[in-house]
This record gives structure tokens, C-alpha cells and sequence, in this order.
């Protein structure tokens, strides 16, 4: 299954750059450490091939040397420690004030926008994030394209659904929508698929069983590795298990600009992706404006 999608661009490897930069400020390495990892990262980016490459593909070989010269696999814990725990809280305050839903559509529809809020959190995006400083408001959310209708339908017909993974912290946002789902249709067997190693702040298997936080979500369906090393799904990067799951589900959902970067040119109308617009390169190629939310089906051409 060899689709490219949203193709790499020099612009995106600019990005890649300035998100060591960040990575060096966010994580409080020494002056010595950064500088060493800046020059290391400039050189690899003008050495690497990008051209028929997602992004997401090029960032394990820049978050490999980030974890090379600092010693460090997973850069990021303290910073996904910090968006789980501050995302249950916020999760916690928003089913405390869950509104009365008169038919199931509507339930599904506001645990797709709770699954959206989470997306708003990225450290590895273009724009500068942080969690303790962002506002979490389900009536801000901005959606340019929402295809509830399609995804309705075909639910209502599923006895499987793959949900792809994003970020730490999203990962209780999306517990919200697949409990409801669970809630809704209680024979649809919910696979949940995370990142098969740590890259900038995904969640991984190893997240969803340290952290408390993320306990309650093992209740409503599997949680396994993909063995994708990219922020984004990449099927020929998959273990065994993660393929079938992907070939077998009626239904996929995929959290994130990064599934979208690698999923939606794939001719599979069982693909939603649900994500926020957070770079000028995939606000180009849609042709829709930053910020904006997203919930769209793929097509079968």
C-alpha cells in the first residue's frame, strides 16, 4: 500500500529545524547539547531525500538524532506527563457538565468535537504550544469540513473500528468519544492503535500503561502498538498486527495532521480524519485556512 500524500516541502524541513530549536528550549537542555543538536540537524536535513515523502517519514530520522545526542529515547516524558494529567482534569470538568443529548447523532456528534479539543494539543506543530497557557472550549472549535452524516452511516454498519492515535493528553480527549461510541453501539469491537517508539509528545503503549490517567480507556477497547515510529500512520511501518487491524476494520478514525499527511490519499471511504490545521503547508494543500478544524471522510478515487 505505497500512497504518497501531502508531499514533503523545503519548507516543511524548516519547520523540522525549528522544532529542534524548540525541543532544545522546551526541554531545558544544556547550551552545549543544543548547539551540538542544531548543527547535527541542519546538516541531516540537507543530506535527506524529500521529495515523495510524507513529512511525518522524515521526522524519525530528526528526533532519532535528538535522541542520539542527548542521551534521552523519550524527550518529551515530562512534557506528556504534564498534557495527561492536565487533560483529565480538563476532561473530568467537561463530563461533569455533559449536556442531555435528545438522539444519538447528537451524543456522537459532541464526542467528536471533545475527540477534536484534544488535537488542539502538539509540540509538534509550526506554532508554538502550550498547555498550561491554551484554553480548551468546545464552542471555539472552527470545523471547515465535518462529515458527521457519512460517518454516522457508516458506523451505524461496522462491527470494527481502528482508531489511529495522536498525541499524550489527546488520548483521554479520545476517550470520550470512544466510550460513547461504546455507549451507542456496545457490539462494535474498538481497536486503539498508539506509536510504536516515543517521538516528540505521541502517546505511546508504554504512556497509557504508566499513567493512572489513562487507565479508563482499556475498558472500552484494545490498546496495542502500532509499531510506527512516525507521528503519522505509515501502513509499510506497521507490525503484523497493526495491518491487520487496519485491513480488517470497517471503520478507521485517525487523530492528527500526521495521519492525515499519511492517510488521505488512500482511495478508502473507511477513512475519517479528524484533525487541526496547523501549518501553512497542509493549509495550502487543502486550501483552507489555519486553525481550522476537520472531520473528513476520504473518497474511493
Amino acid at each position: 500500500m505505497e500512497v504518497i500524500d501531502v508531499k514533503i516541502e523545503k519548507k516543511c524541513l524548516l519547520c523540522l529545524a525549528n522544532q529542534c530549536n524548540q525541543t532544545m528550549e522546551i526541554t531545558f537542555q544544556p547550551k552545549e547539547i543544543a548547539n551540538r543538536a542544531k548543527q547535527a540537524i541542519e546538516s541531516l536535513i540537507q543530506s535527506l531525500p524529500y521529495e515523495n515523502v510524507p513529512p511525518p517519514k522524515i521526522a524519525i530520522d530528526i528526533y532519532k538524532k535528538i535522541a542520539s545526542i542527548t542521551s534521552t529515547d523519550d524527550i518529551y516524558q515530562h512534557i506528556k506527563t504534564e498534557c495527561i494529567q492536565k487533560a483529565r482534569i480538563i476532561v473530568d470538568d467537561i463530563l461533569c457538565k455533559k449536556p442531555i443529548f435528545k438522539t444519538p447523532e447528537e451524543e456522537l456528534q459532541w464526542a467528536i468535537k471533545i475527540s477534536a479539543l484534544g488535537n488542539i494539543i502538539d509540540y509538534g506543530s509550526a506554532t508554538k504550544f502550550s498547555i498550561k497557557n491554551e484554553v480548551f472550549n468546545i464552542s471555539k472549535l472552527d470545523f471547515a469540513v465535518f462529515d458527521l452524516k457519512d460517518f454516522y452511516k457508516k458506523i451505524q454498519n461496522s462491527k470494527t473500528l481502528l482508531y489511529l492515535a495522536d498525541n499524550a493528553g489527546e488520548n483521554i480527549f479520545d476517550e470520550v468519544l470512544i466510550s460513547t461510541i461504546k455507549s451507542i453501539y456496545p457490539h462494535i469491537k474498538i481497536t486503539y492503535l498508539t506509536r510504536g517508539a516515543p517521538i516528540i509528545n505521541d502517546i505511546t503503549l508504554n504512556d497509557m500503561n504508566t499513567h493512572l490517567e489513562c487507565k479508563k480507556i482499556f475498558d472500552f477497547c484494545e490498546v496495542a502498538d502500532s509499531g510506527v515510529k512516525s507521528p503519522g500512520f505509515i501502513y509499510e511501518d506497521a507490525n503484523p498486527a497493526a495491518q491487520q487491524s487496519f485491513n480488517q476494520a470497517d471503520i478507521i478514525l485517525a487523530k492528527g495532521m500526521g495521519n492525515f499527511e499519511c492517510l488521505e490519499n488512500i482511495p478508502d471511504s473507511r477513512i475519517f480524519l479528524l484533525f487541526k490545521i496547523k501549518c501553512e503547508v497542509v493549509s495550502n494543500h487543502l486550501k483552507i485556512a489555519l486553525g481550522k478544524m476537520m472531520f473528513k471522510q476520504n473518497s474511493e478515487k
